[in-house]
């Protein structure tokens, strides 16, 4: 019975995490009337960053990170945040966050297709049959009737924040060998966090940062954006993959591009079309069929019924 508790306890922090991400399209939308989308992306990651590496270094007695999980780290570093967060912030600027949320909602797909050709994963018929379901619902968001505030080049740009993001969860099952997902997670987000304010320093005067209108729901948004959804979620989802395995915590992700679309709907006042809800079943067919969710059994599990 213990067991199965922790189990519901386990989901029950998943479900939480797919919330707080779906939420996160929307907080990140949002703030991108108030801040230029590189900016945004650095000051969100200084802020996340910070609490991470806070808990880190209060909850373990390691300090360094291992010498052998440094270049797996470095890349979830790049991939996963660093290139993610500007092409999300910068594709939530051009498009909307109905248009997000299902693009984003193929990234256990990428993942699962990037692992057969680089982790030598089997590609089945399932796969193939996924990929395909997917584009079809993306070709449905970008051909049909567009939402107030799309963009070809938003959807675009947005594809690109899902698939880096599937490319850094092949540096994470790398890193994760080596050292504590705590450890990876908080290295990672610190060196993203350089990364992204280095980048912008480049880019934009140190008064731009300041420049940057705020108020009481601005600075509630992006606290939440930043703590909430960036840092506790990235902890709760390696807690939970730790407990119930990468796969089993895949079909939850799965579900935070339904969360996204209803909180577009709520708190941006974006319209649902019947497109959207056709669009997210296809494309959630496809990552079910893609991950290996539904499979047939074998004929040696055939035998065995």
């Amino acid at each position: 019975m213990e067991k199965v508790a922790n189990k519901k306890e386990v989901y029950l922090l998943l479900l939480m995490v797919v919330i707080l991400w779906g939420v996160n399209t929307v907080s990140i939308k949002y703030l991108t009337q108030f801040f230029p989308p590189t900016i945004l992306a650095s000051i969100r990651m200084i802020l996340a960053s910070s609490f991470l590496f806070t808990v880190f270094l209060c909850k373990t007695k390691q300090r360094k990170l291992p010498k052998a999980a440094w270049g797996a780290t470095a890349g979830v570093a790049i991939s996963c945040i660093f290139l993610h967060q500007i092409a999300l912030t910068i594709g939530l600027k051009e498009t909307s966050s109905t248009h997000a949320t299902l693009i984003l909602g193929l990234g256990p797909l990428f993942t699962t297709v990037l692992a057969s050709f680089f982790l030598r994963e089997p590609f089945t018929l399932a796969k193939g049959l996924g990929i395909f379901l997917g584009l079809c619902g993306i070709g449905l968001i970008v051909v049909g009737k567009s939402q107030s505030g799309s963009t070809l080049l938003g959807d675009g740009i947005t594809c690109i924040a899902a698939l880096t993001f599937a490319i850094g969860s092949l540096f994470v099952k790398k890193a994760v060998l080596n050292s504590s997902s705590l450890a990876v997670t908080a290295y990672s987000h610190t060196l993203a966090a350089i990364g992204l304010t280095a980048f912008n320093l480049l880019l934009y005067p140190v008064s731009d940062y300041a420049a940057s209108p705020m108020n009481g729901t601005i600075l509630f948004v992006l606290l939440f954006s930043s703590f909430m959804s960036t840092a506790v979620g990235a902890l709760l989802w390696n807690m939970s993959i730790h407990k119930v395995g990468a796969s089993t915590a895949a079909l939850f992700q799965n579900a935070s591009p339904i969360f996204g679309i209803f909180a577009a709907a709520l708190f941006l006042g974006e319209t649902l079309r019947w497109q959207y809800f056709f669009s997210l079943l296809l494309i959630s067919g496809g990552v079910i069929l893609g991950t290996g969710i539904l499979s047939l059994p074998s004929s040696h599990d055939k035998k065995n019924l």
